[in-house]
């Protein structure tokens, strides 16, 4: 039987890698048959720095435990933690009180995309200094996922913006981006004439999602008081990827030719 903190470990980094991850890592201690001083090499197969901690301080621990032994008990952790494998996770970047962990946003973004294979949705009403989110979606943009970025601009916003939410990609190649914007004809105007927000804020990456109160900014990475949620219960996700894909469809929200701007 695996040592209790060995086990305590593997169930919560169960509830914060994806199924692609985890099955990665499984295999790869079932298939290695080394032991697991060795075995510290795997934690780039999590596609979670926080996970990949704790499961690098918990082997540390165990020594005398092989590889074979934790894929085995990676497998029992599955059926034991089905219902919370797909539980919302809260993410909290701020002040600490002991209620929530913290854990930084953009590292949550970056690890959810860095771990990506198939499709990226970013929605976001403002993006600065970025350069760090532009590097993961460029290496994900050569491993072919698809990128789209919902985004908000200067003019759509009826000047509530200053600048345009896309000049922090700048960096991307444009041909292999799909830019999306809220034409201001879509939008109802308050008393003052002024049009609605495009003010929603998601990521969502394969199968998990990432809704909260951060913008893509530095502020909201370093210095703000954020609170957001992940999603993994693949029906859940898929749901919200096909809103937004619904109102791209309709024309609610539209394509935008990132050459002629």
């Amino acid at each position: 039987m695996l040592p209790p903190e060995l086990l305590t470990a593997l169930a919560r980094m169960r509830k914060m890698v994806s199924k692609n991850s985890w099955e990665q890592l499984k295999g790869l201690l079932a298939t290695s048959g080394s032991e697991l001083s060795r075995v510290h090499e795997t934690t780039d197969q999590i596609g979670n720095r926080d996970a990949a901690w704790i499961f690098s301080e918990a082997l540390k621990k165990c020594p005398e435990v092989s590889s074979s032994e934790v894929a085995a008990a990676m497998s029992a952790m599955d059926f034991v933690l089905i219902k919370e494998i797909h539980e919302p996770e809260i993410i909290w970047s701020g002040p600490v009180n002991g209620s929530f962990p913290v854990r930084r946003i953009d590292q949550v973004l970056y690890d959810l995309i860095a771990n990506s294979q198939r499709k990226i949705l970013l929605v976001t009403f403002a993006a600065s200094r970025i350069k760090y989110l532009c590097a993961h979606l460029e290496d994900a943009l050569q491993r072919g996922v698809e990128v789209t970025l919902v985004l908000e601009f200067e003019e759509t916003s009826g000047g509530q913006l200053s600048k345009d939410a896309i000049d922090a990609f700048a960096s991307l190649p444009k041909d292999k981006l799909r830019v999306c914007c809220w034409p201001i004809e879509k939008r109802e105007k308050n008393q003052a004439g002024k049009p609605g927000k495009l003010h929603a804020k998601c990521a969502v990456v394969d199968d998990s999602a990432l809704i909260g109160s951060a913008n893509l900014t530095d502020d909201a990475f370093n210095r703000n008081m954020e609170l957001g949620v992940i999603l993994r219960d693949t029906d859940t996700v898929n749901s919200l990827s096909d809103h937004f894909e619904g109102l791209i469809r309709n024309r609610t929200i539209t394509e935008i030719e990132l050459n002629q701007r």
